[in-house]
């Protein structure tokens, strides 16, 4: 079928093909294949490449052509791939990549490493203040490589500057204007300066209400703005609203997936740095503490049903329908949790609209509790043909439902007010609430009606 997501793809062919050819040395064979792709499906097929079979390949580069296939790299492959180049070698090579892209580099170096490589790079003095920039933050992601025209220039100035100058930066559609001390003043669009008088002012030709993001903020409030504006780049200033760099949409979007991702792994209780291609021995301990943790509050659930030993004891039904009302709670919560993170994350819920969201997901989670169950209830009365049965499940479902919806909201926005991560392993505490409190409903409401579904 046409589109099949397990077709293979040309790339997937010819990764293959450059496989088998650097596993019968055929070394000069598999670098022409590889330079019949395009730079993104080379860093596809190195990134996938052994070790052993990429040692021999990398030397043979032309070095702009691994200047381009670093930018193309996912992390976890690019750190393989520097860790494998030759020292002296890194240096000259991070001077042809994208200057955030060499910063990113660097940072993930050894400190002895990462200095030793800047010294060898011609363009040390450009990348060097963008290195104390924490990578998540605005100043992180951002480059140097901008244009900036001064306020009080006219018109042929500034064209005169651009073809003087020749500016190397990835996009030339904002002109960023700056005053004396080289503060942002306003935008002005390649367009406006192309169709402006020779004459004309920059400063009167410019756009004042110009949107800027501080340096020190972080790199999801930069994805937030691109998004809200529409804009293809960013100007990050400093404290004194000095124009310090650029970010650019191609970052921002590996922005959005690596907080998405981060976001999908922390709730499910995943180190931010999990991935298949870690190894073993790093992905053991992040895992166990929060597999120790849910096993914790697992006990926390056994003995609220150890309290109810006696009920169970007397109606060895009760024990059918115990994993459908707590699988079901977590699985509610799951969607509130799911819903919440990813709106705290979008910044459409702040705190102070805790008592809508809790009513709204109040709402939802009661009318799915009554419709689930009356469901459930009836089941159980099929099933047990005991009406009494049927009632304190129904119940102790609609009960465990309204409880999910409370901690899917309430545990997010309560990590949020803490300062830590919304998304820190809430699906382990929300399904801690619906296991314990759902067992203690069904239970509780069994043992008082227990002469009833005896």
């Amino acid at each position: 079928m046409p589109g099949d997501p397990d077709e293979p793809t040309p790339v997937d062919d010819a990764a293959r093909d450059i496989e088998r050819l650097l596993e019968e040395g055929s070394l000069d064979e598999a670098l022409a294949q590889l330079a019949e792709l395009h730079a993104a499906d080379q860093a596809l097929v190195i990134g996938q490449l052994d070790a052993e079979l990429r040692a021999p390949l990398l030397p043979r580069l032309p070095r702009d052509a691994m200047a381009e296939i670093l930018g193309y790299l996912k992390e976890e492959p690019r750190s393989s791939v520097v860790e494998e180049l030759e020292p002296a070698a890194l240096g000259p090579l991070l001077d042809h990549v994208d200057q955030d892209v060499a910063v990113d580099i660097l940072h993930g170096l050894p400190p002895e490493r990462a200095q030793a490589t800047l010294a060898g790079m011609l363009t040390a003095a450009e990348v060097a203040p963008l290195l104390p920039h924490p990578d998540e933050s605005a100043g992180g992601r951002m480059t140097s490589d901008f244009v900036a025209l001064h306020q009080d220039w006219t018109v042929d100035q500034a064209i005169a500057h651009l073809r003087s100058y020749r500016p190397d930066a990835e996009q030339v559609f904002y002109l960023y204007v700056v005053g004396d001390e080289h503060t942002l003043e306003g935008v002005l669009s390649l367009r406006s300066l192309v169709v402006g008088a020779p004459e004309a002012r920059i400063g009167d030709l410019m756009t004042t209400e110009v949107v800027s993001v501080g340096a020190a903020e972080d790199q999801e409030e930069v994805a937030r703005r691109v998004q809200r504006y529409n804009f293809v780049a960013l100007p990050v200033v400093d404290e004194a609203r000095r124009l310090v760099g650029v970010v650019n949409v191609d970052d921002v979007l590996d922005v959005a997936e690596e907080e998405a991702t981060e976001d999908m792994y922390r709730m499910a209780g995943l180190d931010e740095d999990e991935s298949l291609l870690r190894p073993v021995a790093q992905s053991i301990a992040p895992r166990l503490t929060w597999l120790l943790v849910n096993l914790v509050t697992a006990f926390a659930a056994a003995a609220v049903v150890n309290a109810f030993e006696g009920t169970i004891e007397r109606v060895a039904a009760l024990a059918v329908f115990m994993p459908v009302i707590a699988g079901m709670g977590g699985n509610a919560g799951v969607q509130t949790i799911t819903l919440v993170v990813r709106s705290i994350a979008l910044g459409n819920v702040e705190l102070r609209d805790v008592s809508h969201v809790l009513r709204r997901e109040l709402i939802i989670g009661i009318s799915n509790g009554v419709v689930i169950g009356l469901m459930l209830g009836v089941m159980a009365y099929v099933l047990k043909d005991n009406v009494g049965l049927g009632v304190v499940a129904g119940v102790a479902m609609l009960l465990n439902m309204a409880t999910a919806a409370t901690a899917g909201v309430m545990v997010p926005l309560t990590l949020r007010a803490a300062r830590l991560d919304p998304a820190l392993a809430s699906g382990v505490f929300v399904t801690a609430c619906t296991d314990i409190l759902g067992f203690f409903f069904f239970l509780g409401l069994a043992t008082l009606m227990v002469d009833r579904i005896a």
